[in-house]
This record gives C-alpha cells, structure tokens and sequence, in this order.
C-alpha cells in the first residue's frame, strides 16, 4: 500500500523541518543576545553623559553663585535698587 514509505519520507520531512526550526532559534538568540549586550551598552553611555551633564551644571550653577558672591557690596546693593524697580 506504501503507508511504511509515506511515513519514512514523513519522518524524514519532519526532521529537516525540527532541524530549520533549531538553526532558526539558535540564530534568534544569537540576535537576541546581541540586542541585549547593544542596549545594554546604549544605556550605559546614556546614564555617563547624563552624569557628566549633571556635574557640568551643577558646576556652573555653583560658579555663578560663586561669583555673585564676590560682588563688592556697594555693586550688589546697586543691582538689587535696580532689580526691584
């Protein structure tokens, strides 16, 4: 009837498929794990340019209170009447 050789050829057909589907996966995670590192990687450079933007203007806001700071008083006190106004 040829049901034993349909069902040799079946098997062999189904194999090759489990066998695509393997390399397919193995090739998924291997993207996968790239993406991940790549993120990982993006947002480590994220986080240490948000640092260095913090520290720059936290830098800049103490020189300026710095330098408001050393102002001569009869200056301040000229600035402040004129500010008011």
């Amino acid at each position: 009837m040829g049901f034993g050789r349909d069902l040799g050829n079946s098997h062999d057909g189904l194999l090759k498929l489990q066998d695509w589907e393997l390399k397919l996966l193995e090739t998924v995670k291997r993207f996968m794990t790239l993406r991940v590192k790549s993120d990982k990687e993006y947002a480590s450079l994220l986080l240490n340019i948000s640092q260095q933007v913090d520290k720059h203007d936290n830098c800049s806001q103490m020189d300026y209170i710095s330098n408001v700071s050393k102002l001569p008083l009869s200056l301040s006190l000229s600035l402040a009447t004129s500010l008011s106004l």
